[in-house]
């Protein structure tokens, strides 16, 4: 009897804490469940309704149920007989690689400038960050008028060095390293700011201790700077390579993909197919193309410089 009535016991001991796992597993899903809600329409459900409208023929003034089906040949159509659209790819590619390799070299020699103790520190931080939280169509618009080959300020200042005028964004061979130029005075300040607090995260005592077994500049920058910061530049490139393969407000603002599709990139054609030619598939099909690069271009940064365990 005594052991039945121990059994009897510990079974419902069992329950009672079983009960009370439920009910902090459906509070814990009730806490939850807002933010998933929210990943599932906002997120989830326009992602799967791309890879539906990528496979139809849809004009957005049609019901959607009316879609006539296309299978593969939205995709098939982009790779095989868009020019277009390879050229636009090439130019994201050209624009994405300028772009994030100026910056990240640029801002990291900047932050180990600004992190040295030189004067008005603060000052100089804060007017390298400024262009940042600037609007970006508001930059592209006053870099418009610095660059125009006719009034602009640009060539105002190399005529009195006796340069002759440049066309900058309306030459062939410059409207696109223009377009980089001005990219990287925008987001340069921001990268060096994640610069700067990498490199204050790197303990003194490390670069204490080499300089006293007789390392130089560049064998502390090379052994200790560049290992510690590999997180940091990790996040770097990585956002900058998002960032840069969906450039769209720049080419819009500065150049309209002019001249000649020499800037038009990949997101800015992808918005004229929709909304300006109504081919909703097409456009629908590069998004989801674009999506693929940049989880690969992504998985390979991470593969590369991820930190060694």
């Amino acid at each position: 009897m005594g052991t039945s009535a121990a059994t009897s016991g510990a079974t419902t001991l069992v329950r009672t804490r079983r009960r009370r796992l439920n009910r902090r597993a459906l509070a814990g899903y009730a806490f939850v469940s807002p933010a998933l809600v929210f990943l599932l329409v906002f997120a989830l459900f326009p992602f799967l309704f791309t890879l539906w409208v990528s496979i139809h023929d849809w004009n957005m003034l049609t019901p959607i149920g009316t879609m006539p089906f296309r299978g593969l040949d939205n995709y098939r159509y982009l790779l095989n007989e868009d020019p277009l659209f390879r050229q636009t790819f090439k130019n994201t590619v050209y624009f994405t690689v300028g772009n994030v390799g100026l910056s990240v070299i640029l801002a990291l020699g900047l932050a180990l400038l600004l992190n040295s103790p030189i004067k008005l520190r603060p000052f100089w931080r804060a007017a390298f960050f400024a262009p940042y939280i600037t609007a970006p169509v508001a930059i592209a618009i006053v870099w418009r008028n610095i660059l125009d080959p006719d009034y602009g300020l640009a060539n105002g200042v190399l005529a009195q060095f006796g340069v002759p005028a440049q066309p900058f964004l309306s030459g062939l061979n410059q409207a696109m390293p223009s377009m980089i130029a001005v990219a990287i005075w925008q987001g340069i300040g921001y990268y060096m700011i994640i610069f700067l607090a990498g490199l204050q995260a790197i303990p003194a005592d490390l670069y204490d201790a080499a300089k006293l077994d007789g390392a130089g500049a560049w064998t502390l920058f090379r052994s200790i700077t560049v290992p510690l910061l590999r997180p940091t530049m990790l996040f770097v490139i990585v956002i900058n390579t998002l960032n840069s393969l969906q450039v769209f407000d720049l080419p819009y603002v500065l150049t309209q993909g002019g001249p000649v599709n020499q800037t038009n990139t990949l997101v800015f054609y992808m918005f004229n197919t929709a909304f300006k030619f109504l081919r909703m598939g097409r456009a629908t099909g590069m998004a989801v193309m674009l999506f693929l690069v940049i989880l690969v271009m992504t998985l390979i940064q991470l593969r590369l410089l991820r930190e060694k365990e």
